[in-house]
């Protein structure tokens, strides 16, 4: 043989060589899936049949069949929208990412029911994306990334976004529909972005109904009215509400204590 042929057959050996090393790993992560999936049912099994003992591996594979059910099925969507980065500073920024990250603990604590969680106008290598990797993993997340718009990203769908700026209210949540919550924080945020970036895709804008439901010995009703909220607040008073909480019992369990509410009384809209 020459020395060019056998070159050449050494490297159809090592091309040889990987596809049967590929092939190996993705049988091995094919079956490592087939076995978690097979403990996930075994758990969820356990789980239906009342026993009281579940362990922490249990816990933690039914936990995971749960988002990853979410992901698909999980009612109503909720979106973070991350348009607004690039007018946040990185101080701002790494309070969203802290944000992002209570409100995911919410997500996965949500009982009996989820919401479709996920975030839009996601960049993998943005700001946000990169503090929220190094410090909160969150690489780990079991929540859906789209790079474009919620318009884009469900474009068969009601989009509803969601801002303390909005002349109409939120009375209840619709399963079929988006609702996008800002990923502003407190300083970044611009009065009427939101309520601007709704009417520039034809879409409803509408506020959380707080001033109707409960009364605040701090500030006043019109300052309450157009109260706006860390992302993880308001993400927690719409999932209170998908698991049965009336708008009284949200507000008053997830907004600060520091406004010191007390329910609305003599409205027929304190208890609903």
């Amino acid at each position: 043989f020459s020395r060019a042929a056998s070159i050449d057959m050494h490297q159809a050996e090592d091309s040889d060589s990987l596809k049967s090393t590929d092939w190996r790993v993705d049988k091995r992560r094919k079956e490592k899936e087939r076995r978690r999936e097979r403990h996930r049912a075994a758990v969820r099994l356990k789980v239906e049949s009342g026993l009281d003992h579940v362990t922490k591996r249990d816990a933690k594979a039914l936990l995971d069949a749960r988002l990853e059910l979410a992901l698909s099925q999980g009612q109503p969507t909720i979106c973070l929208d991350l348009t607004y980065e690039s007018k946040m500073s990185d101080k701002e920024v790494d309070k969203l990412a802290k944000q992002l990250n209570r409100l995911y603990g919410i997500h996965r604590s949500s009982q009996p029911n989820m919401v479709q969680l996920c975030l839009t106008n996601y960049q993998l290598e943005s700001r946000l994306a990169t503090v929220a990797r190094q410090k909160y993993s969150m690489q780990a997340y079991r929540i859906a990334l789209f790079p474009q718009s919620p318009v884009d990203s469900f474009p068969n769908k009601e989009i509803i976004y969601l801002s303390p700026d909005a002349e109409q209210c939120l009375y209840e949540l619709s399963p079929s529909a988006v609702y996008v919550i800002g990923g502003f924080v407190d300083e970044a945020r611009q009065p009427g972005a939101s309520v601007s970036e709704a009417a520039q895709f034809g879409c409803k804008a509408v506020r959380l109904p707080i001033d109707s439901h409960v009364t605040s010995s701090t500030i006043t009703s019109a300052s309450l009215r157009k109260l706006p909220l860390p992302v993880n607040i308001v993400f927690g008073v719409l999932v209170d509400l998908v698991n049965g909480s009336t708008w009284t019992e949200a507000l008053m369990g997830r907004l600060p204590p520091r406004l010191k509410l007390q329910p609305k009384q003599g409205n027929y809209l304190a208890n609903s």
